[in-house]
């Protein structure tokens, strides 16, 4: 079994233009805010998804 793709140490990066991915960005800045970091984890693991799925990365 082969590992991801991608570095999982940095948070991804939303697309500029997709509503999805800023509401997915929002709602990690607002956990980073109060320091909830299963919040921050499990936003960048549902952009990661979206990411996949809606823009091909």
């Amino acid at each position: 079994m082969t590992g991801p793709t991608y570095d999982v140490s940095r948070s991804p990066v939303p697309v500029d233009d997709c509503e999805a991915c800023l509401e997915l960005a929002a709602r990690r800045d607002t956990a980073r805010a109060v320091f909830d970091h299963s919040a921050v984890s499990d936003a960048n693991v549902r952009m990661r998804a979206h990411l996949r799925q809606e823009h091909g990365g």
